[in-house]
């Protein structure tokens, strides 16, 4: 039985090699594609007040398009480990992490209450998605939001024989990607474990029926290993 990680890279490439560790096996297969966009106006050279970054794929592409010594210094927000990783790799850059992993997690930050309407944030996102950051902020500082991605529907092709133990989700748009998958993949949504990225998504996918489901936000050794021993278990987690 295999790990099906829906995840788009560098991520999917971080879990299967946890996963190998554990000896489970993990099929990468991104249900979304990310197009990067160019923006019509580049980023000033002034740094900003602060910097919040909404995923990985925001963080990939400031880092390595429009990141300038100029912006040294200034405070990075980013929602919860996985879209933090590739900051603390880069190095140099102050970073604090928001936890839980949401933008509800972001917007309790004490940073984020200490905002005054005068200064600059910069909020790096893409296309769609949720709003409710940019949202909150808005009128409370000189908000400024730059999509640095679009992303697309992707269909893999999957052969049915596959038997999955474990589907890892990252997005409401993934989740519904394996759903219109689930017929002609004869995906069992009672035995097959639905991992998602934070507790939003695992309630979407219950709302589905996906009973079998838990949440793992960060891909470390810890978390990992506490899905896979659930797994290794029963298949079925101890609560949501």
């Amino acid at each position: 039985m295999t790990h099906w990680i829906t995840y788009s890279e560098p991520s999917a490439s971080r879990l299967a090699a946890l996963l190998s560790t554990m000896g489970h096996q993990a099929l990468c297969e991104p249900v979304t594609q990310i197009d990067r966009l160019r923006l019509a106006e580049a980023m000033p050279d002034a740094r900003p007040d602060l910097i919040i970054a909404l995923s990985q794929h925001a963080v990939s592409a400031y880092l390595e398009n429009y990141n300038k010594p100029t912006h040294a210094g200034a405070l990075i927000l980013a929602i919860g480990p996985v879209t933090a990783a590739g900051l603390i790799e880069h190095g140099g850059l102050r970073v604090r992490v928001s936890d839980p992993a949401n933008s509800e997690g972001l917007l309790a930050m004490s940073d984020i209450a200490a905002l005054r309407r005068h200064q600059t944030v910069w909020l790096l996102t893409g296309e769609g998605g949720r709003d409710m950051v940019e949202q909150s902020l808005s009128g409370r500082c000189q908000l400024i939001r730059y999509n640095l991605y679009r992303r697309k529907a992707r269909l893999p092709a999957l052969a049915s024989q596959i038997s999955f133990k474990a589907i890892w989700v990252g997005s409401i748009h993934g989740l519904q990607q394996v759903e219109a998958g689930v017929a002609a993949l004869k995906i069992d949504r009672q035995s097959t474990m639905l991992v998602a990225s934070s507790e939003r998504i695992a309630n979407y996918a219950r709302g589905l029926g996906w009973n079998n489901s838990a949440v793992c936000e960060a891909f470390d050794l810890e978390a990992t290993q506490q899905i896979c021993a659930r797994i290794d278990n029963d298949g079925k987690p101890n609560g949501p």
